[in-house]
């Protein structure tokens, strides 16, 4: 007890501050005996995270953090088995564990419902870290292996075959490589090359770098959510003692002491990467930022960033943009927080012949602030700082584990003082301090880290030669390693695999699983909120002084502790004719972009975006209740107008819900740049393989009338081209279409708001009564004489997206259809059949908990799939308001085989072959229980999850009610609807199936899917038939 007792106190109190305006408590401790640190943010809500970082650095392009981070997964000294983290985790209210390789450092997290399995899971974690036992068997599987038909596969060599010949990828190495010369870690690519991984990476060479940066002095574990420090200490008490019983190790060196090398002069490259698309490229330019310590500069150029692209009326934007003839569709920027930083400039989908035309352009631009010909906006840098304060405290209320942890893992990895923890967590300090900068730093900060300094520009080209040759080089590679294998050869490979799979699948004995109690969720403390809606029999009462049945238009109000009001107006397209809904991206792109009428007077589409910058701290359109350019959220028949303001702008908020509803102007000029934007963005999206899969699977699901076909972003090319080219000879057809599009969706009945706020403290802050401004300001004054209230009568629901499903005998084309793409070099596959309608059906629960039984982390898919190093992804999920079951594929270095093994596992659970266990069946409804309470981890999630619930036609309490039906799902539940909804999944008669592939292993992927009783149409090209045809 003493013992125990001691080693508790052994932890110290390096330095404690307090985040997001003293509301988030922060402490840094560390061990005296081990060195090990502890940092903990206790975050309010109902799950606690675990971010276990360590500072690792790489000098080549082994890939050695990268497959490191893997193998710590698969079994330490004292759990020497693969994948028993996972199987622990899921028992203690998790869902498995992950981690990331970042250039400077790994790190692993965690996360739990409530603190007491988090506390369980913790130390075992940790075990797994500081003491794995990285064998060979498992390097074989999980890093790189050459099977017995000669191809590479394993888990990290899918994983980076998906990403290094993107143009992002080259484009993205090629600038590092190029911005730190010399001896100098930070151009390393420590996922590991392809080439490497095959020929010079070790299971030697990672058990060395585990022994070098693997250390308690090298690990920080931050924590982030309701935990009690003692409690923390205590349960790493038989972790500390074993560290201690391991003896003195040799002198720690901290990583990154090395000096960075200058960079002296400027450098400019072109970089090919393969595409079947050679119109458009990308260009990258970047600068060295200032040392990590200077924070303040560091968030400085965050705004200046910001100035110059966050909007359509932002200089670059402006200039690149928001022309005619744009040179880019896109521009965005990120800053790498390295020692000496880096910050980057992105223009996507450039069109080939003005890729060199970038960077000069980009100087003029700069260089005319620089030189005071365009003066910095005052009224702008302002509301652009605002916006900052904002964002900073938003982000801890949206997602306060990852923001803080961020915070945290950088204190890590560059602080040496407390009160550089205390700067970290407290940035909104910086800003305002910038608030207080007048113009002339603002010019010399842009002068200093732009003009001035070396540059390193990267100009991506696109390459269909280029495809060409690698998809040669590839063949030939593999057939050179087939003829120096010989048969012999390659089967002592496969072999070598089969022996390595029976080692690494060697079961920890039941007794070690279930040595690990499922915690009660009775305890978990949920975000309160109390809601009501049109309608419902509390309308007028559930909220003092806001009855919801007089107002306007159909109304949800959630109550929330919130610094902010968020707003959703969603519109029922579901009126809207076939002719129009082609119209309805656009619309939804244009509408917070156009100028409108205010008091009989014309405002510019300039300064319409100027004030709801300066109005609102988020706005944005999408169809579905979230989404982007081309693709939705869920229920996507809805037309989302989304806005989030400090409560001391709600009425202006409501205001520009109505102008944005009913004043917009349709003008010629800005149909046609937004609508060239959205064109020019497609060239981006044609080289997304899971996207690609997801259109066709789409089209040959549903109806053409669904919005989801509607807006698939070939589709969307053809309709937006042809429109171009009709604004150029008939402006005027164009805008009276997008005038009737306004004048359907705007009609009262089709409009629903919902409301996110504190309402207590809205009517404390607000000068205004919140409930009657809503109708005085909503609608037109025409509008509320004819209108008065809500008629809920007249109403009509929204459609469910199962309502467009075609039966089998509609669907036109083949039940299976694959489509290859040069720029993808991985495979992706989707598969679905019809299933659940509704949400309040008695099999959720039962399906539910049967495909976490499949797709649990080291649940059979795992095991089967990725840990044999077939496909780096897998997915299974229900989507009642799609009505389907759908099963995923995706990074598959072996599609074939991937679904291949997916059809067995399935089967042999059909047939009984297979047979569920009671350990397996609770390890899956613990898991499945935190995925549903990780829903509400934040007060904007649970607002959320009210919205989903009144689509849904749920009570808000949904959640909490489904809990209870999965914790009593059983064995013969689960037998029973194995066989009812997934018996058809891999049956081609039945389900259908889309897969996207590299253009070189069509063919391939074609033959072998037929001897697996799956026929695949070819679909010739992304722009001929299917997805590109306008279906009127």
């Amino acid at each position: 007890m003493y013992a125990a007792y001691k080693m508790q106190q052994d932890f110290e109190l390096v330095c404690s501050a307090t985040a997001n305006s003293g509301k988030i408590p922060v402490y840094k401790y560390k061990s005296r005996s081990t060195g090990l640190t502890v940092s903990i943010a206790q975050v309010d809500g109902p799950t606690v995270s675990g971010y276990f970082c360590l500072a690792t650095e790489a000098h080549d392009d082994d890939g050695l953090p990268h497959t490191l981070e893997h193998l710590v997964f698969m079994g330490s000294e004292k759990y020497p088995y693969k994948g028993v983290l996972d199987l622990l985790a899921n028992r203690c209210l998790a869902s498995g564990t992950n981690a990331w390789t970042d250039t400077d450092h790994t790190c692993y997290t965690m996360q739990t419902a409530g603190d007491e399995g988090f506390l369980t899971l913790m130390p075992i974690y940790v075990e797994h870290v500081l003491f794995a036992t990285l064998t060979d068997s498992a390097y074989l599987t999980e890093v790189h292996h050459v099977t017995e038909q000669g191809e590479d596969a394993g888990v990290v060599y899918c994983e980076m075959q998906a990403c290094e010949n993107t143009g992002e990828g080259r484009t993205r190495l090629a600038l590092l490589r190029a911005m730190y010369p010399g001896h100098c870690g930070y151009k390393s690519e420590t996922g590991g090359m392809l080439e490497n991984l095959r020929i010079s990476t070790s299971n030697k060479k990672v058990v060395s770098y585990h022994q070098e940066f693997y250390r308690p002095e090298n690990l920080n574990l931050i924590i982030t959510g309701q935990v009690n420090p003692q409690d923390v200490f205590k349960a790493l008490e038989p972790i500390q003692q074993k560290i201690l019983a391991k003896g003195k190790q040799a002198q720690f060196v901290r990583p990154w002491q090395s000096e960075v090398p200058p960079l002296e002069n400027s450098v400019e490259q072109i970089i090919c990467y393969p595409s079947d698309d050679e119109t458009r490229g990308l260009v990258r330019m970047a600068w060295r930022g200032p040392n990590v310590k200077d924070l303040y500069t560091h968030v400085a150029l965050t705004v200046i960033l910001d100035y110059l692209r966050d909007s359509a009326i932002s200089p670059l934007q402006r200039d690149f943009v928001e022309l005619e003839e744009p040179y880019c569709s896109n521009v965005s920027y990120s800053m790498i927080e390295n020692r000496e930083m880096c910050h980057m400039l992105t223009f996507q989908n450039v069109p080939k012949e003005k890729l060199k035309e970038i960077k000069p352009r980009l100087l003029a631009t700069i260089g005319k602030i620089v030189k005071r010909e365009e003066e910095i906006d005052s009224k702008r840098m302002e509301t652009v700082i605002h916006k900052n304060v904002l964002d900073s405290m938003e982000r801890l209320e949206s997602r306060p584990h990852d923001q803080i942890a961020g915070d945290l893992i950088g204190d890590f990895l560059f602080s040496d003082t407390g009160e550089e923890l205390v700067e970290r967590v407290n940035q909104i300090e910086i800003f305002r301090k910038l608030s207080k900068e007048n113009k002339d730093y603002w010019y010399n900060l842009l002068n200093q880290y732009f003009m001035t300094r070396p540059s390193v520009t990267i100009i991506g080209e696109p390459s269909k030669e280029l495809h060409e040759k690698m998809a040669a080089t590839e063949k030939e590679r593999i057939e050179e390693q087939k003829k120096k294998l010989g048969e012999t050869g390659l089967a002592q490979k496969g072999e070598n695999l089969k022996k390595a799979c029976e080692e690494n699948e060697i079961e920890a004995p039941g007794e070690v699983i279930t040595s690990v109690d499922i915690p009660n969720v009775s305890s978990i403390k949920f975000h309160p909120i109390t809601t009501c809606h049109s309608g419902h029999a509390e309308a007028d009462t559930k909220f003092s002084g806001f009855p919801l049945s007089d107002l306007p238009v159909a109304f949800q109000l959630n109550s929330i502790n919130s610094n902010f009001v968020s707003l959703r107006c969603c519109i029922n397209t579901d009126a809207v004719p076939q002719d129009l809904k082609y119209y309805l991206p656009l619309y939804a792109a244009v509408m917070c972009e156009s100028p409108l009428m205010r008091n009989n007077e014309l405002v510019s589409h300039e300064i319409v975006i100027q004030e709801l910058e300066a109005d609102t701290l988020s706005v944005d359109t999408s169809l579905g209740l979230s989404g982007g350019m081309f693709t939705h959220g869920d229920f996507p028949q809805l037309l989302t107008l989304r806005l989030k303001v400090e409560c001391e702008k709600y009425k202006k908020s409501i205001t520009w819900i109505h102008e944005l509803l009913y004043k917009i102007q349709f003008k010629e000029e800005r149909l046609k740049i937004v609508a060239q934007k959205m064109v020019n963005e497609v060239s981006r999206l044609k080289r997304r393989g899971l996207l690609i899969a997801q259109n066709m699977m789409k089209d040959m699901s549903f109806d053409k009338a669904s919005n989801m076909v509607v807006m698939g972003f070939m589709r969307q090319h053809t309709f937006l081209t042809e429109m171009l080219e009709k604004l150029e000879k008939s402006p005027t057809e164009v805008i009276e279409q997008m005038k009737r599009l306004q004048k359907l969706l705007t009609l009262p009945e089709n409009i629903t708001i919902h409301m996110s706020a504190d309402v207590t403290r809205l009517a404390q802050l607000t000068q205004c009564d919140p409930h009657e401004v809503w109708k005085q300001e909503l609608l037109p004054k025409e509008l509320q004489k004819e209108v008065g209230k809500v008629d809920l009568a007249k109403k009509q629901p929204i459609k469910f997206s199962h309502s467009f499903l075609r039966t089998l005998e509609e669907t036109s084309q083949s039940m299976g259809i694959i489509c290859g793409v040069a720029a993808v070099e991985s495979a992706y596959l989707i598969l679905s059949v019809p299933c659940l309608t509704t949400y309040i059906h008695a099999d959720t629960a039962p399906v539910m908990v049967f495909i976490q039984y499949l797709t649990q982390l080291e649940g059979p898919m795992w095991r089967q799939i990725r840990g044999m190093g077939l496909s780096y992804g897998y997915r299974m999920s229900i989507k009642q308001e799609t009505g389907q079951l759908y099963f995923i594929l995706s990074r598959a270095a072996q599609l074939s085989n991937a679904y291949k093994q997916a059809k067995i596992i399935v089967e042999e659970f059909l047939t009984g072959q297979t047979e569920f266990t009671e350990v397996d069946l609770e390890t899956a409804k613990s898991s499945l229980i935190f995925e549903i309470i990780e829903e509400e981890t934040s007060v904007s999630d649970t607002a959320f999850q009210s919205i989903l619930s009144y689509y849904r036609g749920v009570e808000v309490d949904y959640n909490r009610q489904l809990l209870q039906d999965i914790a009593k799902v059983s064995i013969k539940d689960l037998q029973r609807v194995s066989k009812q909804y997934f018996s058809q999944l891999f049956d081609q008669t039945k389900s259908r199936c889309a897969v996207c592939c590299d253009s070189a292993k069509v063919e391939e992927l074609q033959k072998e899917f037929k001897e697996l009783d799956r026929d695949l149409a070819v679909l010739p090209s992304l722009e001929e038939g299917l997805l590109a045809e306008l279906k009127m």
